[in-house]
């Protein structure tokens, strides 16, 4: 039996095979130190994107949460944003060098596809580090808090109040392409393009909600919890 799209989504982040049943795989996901449950809050919020609730996380720890962050991040930049790449260029070639198309498409790997990456980066130079920092000082009850890297290089603060999501961005895309109408010959790629960019805004969503709900708040609290230690 096929299992749920979204399913499969979740499982290729953890190098499980795609034919593996992940709902009933317990082993599997135990030798990469992955609760279970985790993963059925993550499906989820796949499913009910409207009713995401923060609350549901609580129960794991925030290094399964900054895994699963770090583990999308590589989902994202090898393997969906080739595959939009690739039917892109698929679509491409029945189209005439003048096609009103092509600018938008252009336009979204000259800009959006930059702006993740950067996105990305950000996270993956200064979030996930500065949190990897506050989970150590926690575990190892060392002196908390580098106050050095804190100001010079990173504040969770300016992160929050800069951060933009960026599934917003891909709506705007692909709305755009919505307005153009293929060729008979280009109907089939075009219609796949529409569906990779839309399970993609989609996945983004998800991504967000995580970050700013979970990840974010849980990593000011440890924050905090740690900053009044260290004036006690």
């Amino acid at each position: 039996m096929e299992q749920p799209f979204e399913v499969d989504q979740i499982v290729q982040r953890y190098a499980i095979p795609l034919n593996s049943n992940i709902l009933h795989s317990y082993h599997e996901l135990q030798d990469i130190n992955i609760d279970r449950e985790f993963i059925y809050v993550l499906l989820e919020s796949f499913e009910n994107l409207n009713d995401f609730a923060p609350a549901q996380y609580e129960r794991f720890s925030l290094q399964t949460i900054v895994d699963y962050i770090r583990r999308t991040h590589r989902y994202y930049l090898s393997k969906k944003l080739l595959e939009i790449e690739q039917s892109i260029g698929i679509l491409l070639k029945n189209y005439d060098g003048n096609h009103p198309l092509l600018s938008v498409l252009d336009r979204f790997y000259s800009n959006y596809k930059k702006d993740l990456i950067e996105h990305i980066k950000a996270e993956e130079v200064h979030v996930l580090p500065y949190i990897d920092m506050l989970l150590k000082s926690e575990h190892e009850k060392t002196l908390p808090l580098d106050s050095t890297h804190q100001s010079k290089n990173f504040s969770l603060k300016s992160f929050v109040d800069n951060h933009h999501d960026t599934e917003e961005d891909l709506s705007n895309v692909r709305n755009t392409i919505l307005q153009y109408q293929p060729p008979v010959t280009n109907e089939t790629p075009y219609r796949i393009l529409l569906t990779q960019l839309h399970v993609f805004e989609r996945d983004l969503a998800v991504h967000a909600l995580i970050e700013d709900h979970v990840l974010i708040p849980r990593a000011l609290a440890l924050e905090e919890k740690l900053t009044e230690a260290k004036t006690r």
